[in-house]
């Protein structure tokens, strides 16, 4: 039975808690103290009612620090590895260093708003790793919110609040894609950078069946049934590791493949005799420890390893998106350079010089160790960007997987069938209702064959002679390389619709 003592000019409110003991608070909820009997003895009341209902909250739960909750909500925390990575390293270097004394009663507003801001105007971290860190601690607070540990959150952002800059881009800029022309220059190029058809039907791979990099590399021979893809696993590494798991948010799926995409898979295959990684054949059991298991896989580079992605993008993707070989961001990356004297657009790749300056008479170097060019033997060049960079993104190996849903909803798929395509979920009714029917997938397979890979041939035959230095680029051109260029049709993916028909020809 809730009870009220005098203290001086003003009351105290007494009631008991669920566990027996005594509790008193000295003002309401609204923080002014209590200055009649009645008004304490109705609050210690209202305690009570809402012990029996177990709505209450023991103001007392609040003192505990953010430290310690942390460290109570982390190894809860059922999520991928590069996820609790991310986590980890925004507890440990942005948020704890600030909040990780404060009891989380005091937490504020105020506090959390000036905080996200110093981090990235004083430096700490980039404005987008600043607006994470503070979504990561409104996901903290929120569960010590469910725990009743505190009211409210304090880390939630008021809407309507604060500069106006960016925000008529809902979606901030927007991921870099790539037409199929552009995409089939990129994977040319790679081919080219690294000596081996291998990576020209890899990037193909990825662009034509929108497969993330770590389920394009864990797709192995025993997945692949004829024209279809099944999803059935990723491997990633992680702390020096190679980790074998299911897809993303368990996107299991078919991928249906276009007839001359199954025809580069099958001639990927037959080229690698067992496809088999080296992760069972290393030597130490600790280095056994750090493969994946072993299995037969597509995807392979030249040592046998799996193939990371750093190192793809570093020797392979950026170069042939870029034109320079990516180097140290203190250091601008030196062009690539390629010799056209004895091989058709875009030439054989030799050694790089470093590049030009402004305004500066350009001298080829004489010192040890660039190689010397015979300007009567070769004919050297740099190659340009395929794709410019755009306000300071440019196109990376995920946004080939952007290119897939771009070129899907060009074709005039249907949601549902180039989401589940995607390894997406449709959410609401639509998702409920809509199903993939043969009709679609033969709409998406005839659509990629036809409008994107056939057109992008015929593009890239009109480019310089028709060849090609790729020699399994340069067979599948052959047949375009007897059309008549005036019959060339434009590029899918800039053009508008009433162009796409064939134009009629001109009878003399």
């Amino acid at each position: 039975m809730a009870f009220a003592e005098k203290r001086g000019a003003f009351w105290r409110a007494r009631y008991k808690r669920a566990d027996g003991t005594w509790a008193s608070a000295p003002h309401g909820d609204d923080g002014k103290r209590f200055e009649t009997r009645q008004a304490a003895e109705n609050y210690g009341e209202e305690q009570e009612a809402d012990i029996r209902r177990n709505l209450w909250r023991d103001p007392r739960a609040g003192d505990i620090t953010l430290n310690d909750w942390v460290n109570r909500w982390f190894p809860a925390q059922h999520l991928e590895e590069t996820t609790l990575e991310g986590y980890r390293w925004h507890i440990e270097v942005h948020i704890l260093p600030y909040f990780g004394e404060h009891a989380l009663r005091t937490l504020n507003a105020l506090d959390i708003a000036a905080w996200e801001l110093s981090l990235w105007r004083n430096g700490v971290c980039g404005q987008t790793s600043a607006a994470s860190a503070r979504t990561l601690l409104h996901t903290i607070l929120s569960d010590a919110v469910s725990a009743g540990l505190i009211p409210a959150n304090p880390a939630v952002r008021q809407r309507n609040r604060g500069r106006k800059n960016g925000k008529s881009r809902a979606r901030g800029p927007e991921e870099v894609w790539a037409t199929p022309l552009e995409a089939l220059l990129v994977a040319e190029r790679a081919s080219l950078l690294s000596g081996r058809p291998d990576e020209f039907i890899h990037l193909v791979t990825i662009a034509y069946t929108g497969m993330r990099w770590a389920e394009s590399i864990g797709l192995e021979r025993q997945f692949l049934r004829l024209s279809v893809i099944q999803i059935e696993q990723q491997v990633y590494e992680h702390k020096g590791r190679w980790i074998k798991k299911p897809p993303k948010d368990d996107s299991y799926r078919d991928i249906h493949l276009p007839p001359f995409l199954a025809d580069l898979l099958s001639r990927q295959i037959q080229r690698h005799g067992d496809g088999a990684c080296d992760c069972t054949r290393k030597r130490t059991r600790e280095e056994k420890e750090r493969g994946c298991g072993g299995g037969r896989y597509v995807f392979l580079p030249e040592g046998g390893d799996h193939e990371r992605r750093s190192n793809f993008g570093r020797r392979r993707f950026r170069p042939a998106v870029d034109g320079r070989h990516a180097d140290a961001k203190d250091r601008p990356g030196y062009p690539v350079l390629a010799d056209l004297a004895d091989a058709p657009w875009p030439g054989v790749v030799r050694r790089s010089w470093p590049a030009a300056v402004s305004g500066e008479e350009f001298k080829p170097p004489r010192r040890r160790g660039f190689w010397r060019y015979d300007m009567d033997q070769h004919h050297v060049v740099s190659w340009l960007p395929v794709k410019p960079e755009d306000r300071g993104r440019k196109l990376k190996i995920h946004g080939l997987r952007h290119s897939q849903k771009v070129w899907l909803d060009e074709l005039g798929v249907p949601t549902v069938a180039s989401e589940e395509r995607m390894g997406h979920d449709v959410p609401g009714i639509v998702g409920t209702y809509s199903h993939t029917s043969p009709e679609m997938v033969r709409m998406i397979t005839e659509g990629l064959q036809v409008r994107c890979w056939e057109r992008s041939l015929r593009e890239r035959s009109a480019i310089g002679d028709g060849h090609s230095p790729v020699p399994l680029l340069d067979e599948l051109l052959e047949p375009y390389r007897k059309i008549d260029k005036k019959d060339h049709l434009p590029n899918l993916s800039q053009a508008p619709v009433s162009d796409l028909r064939p134009r009629p020809k001109k009878v003399v």
